[in-house]
């Protein structure tokens, strides 16, 4: 949940996600349109569909138990190496590092005097994993990468960090480039345009319509509505012209399987998948 999501968002839904399915098994019990109507208001909604068939692959692999061998691990839907990493060292307390975007900066930063405006390629993202492997501290990797997200999101942050207040800038190969250029220095690292389209006047990225669709389908199920009217429910000033790219958010949608959509007479009816 917290996976591009801030944490007051989460912390309600987070608890009324665990009272509905307080187990693995509950939760893979459940149904897809069970676990999409839990995530309304979350958005990035095709994350309950991977933890919907994690914890189904889970019970149905390794009786219920999440494993706490790597491998293992990413063999799971959804288990990317963050997503392994952050199991292991929070769940397991394992020394397997969890580099996000803060944990990255924070070493890049302190280790190498750089803040990072560019991605990173895979030799790079490689040297970078091994050297955080080799810097956990023996049977602290929990308390440990609990305190690199504290430090990356209260001091060194992206924006207008706290360099001149930092307990570690005596040490801190970055301090002096940024006590030598903090009145021009940029911390803002350029962001890509999302695939979009323009909503009054202003370029709206696809996964926010994307999200209004699910969530207007988790409201109206089974409910017939001509195109031009749903259009105009997902989008404030939706013209007959934009079809044919409703219609391809619709598609994607049902080919990713979160939800289902009938087409006929200019008419079309949604629900969620069983």
């Amino acid at each position: 949940m917290l996976q591009q999501t801030q944490v007051p968002r989460v912390i309600e839904k987070f608890k009324e996600f665990m009272e509905r399915f307080p187990t693995l098994l509950d939760l893979a019990k459940a149904s897809k349109a069970d676990v999409i109507e839990s995530w309304s208001g979350l958005g990035y909604n095709r994350r309950a569909l991977l933890l919907h068939k994690f914890a189904q692959e889970v019970c149905e692999k390794h009786n219920g138990v999440i494993p706490q061998d790597k491998e293992q691990l990413q063999e799971l839907s959804g288990m990317g190496p963050y997503t392994t990493g952050a199991i292991l060292s929070f769940a397991y307390n394992l020394p397997e590092p969890a580099i996000d975007v803060n944990v990255r900066r924070i070493y890049l930063r302190f280790f190498q005097g750089k803040d990072q405006g560019l991605p990173m390629g895979k030799k790079e993202e490689q040297e970078l994993y091994q050297f955080a492997k080799r810097s956990i501290p023996v049977n602290r990797s929990t308390d440990f990468h609990s305190a690199l997200m504290d430090f990356g999101s209260s001091v060194c942050t992206r924006n207008n960090p706290s360099c001149n207040e930092c307990p570690l800038q005596s040490s801190c190969a970055f301090f002096p480039l940024y006590k030598n250029n903090q009145d021009k220095f940029m911390f803002v690292m350029e962001k890509r345009k999302e695939q979009g389209i323009t909503e009054n006047g202003k370029h709206i990225p696809n996964r926010i319509f994307r999200g209004r669709i699910v969530e207007f389908v988790r409201n109206n199920q089974q409910t017939e509505i001509s195109i031009d009217d749903f259009g105009k429910a997902i989008k404030k000033d939706y013209n007959h012209q934009e079809e044919s790219w409703l219609l391809s958010l619709l598609e994607k949608l049902q080919s990713e399987g979160l939800l289902n959509y009938n087409l006929s007479n200019h008419k079309i009816t949604l629900s969620l998948p069983e």
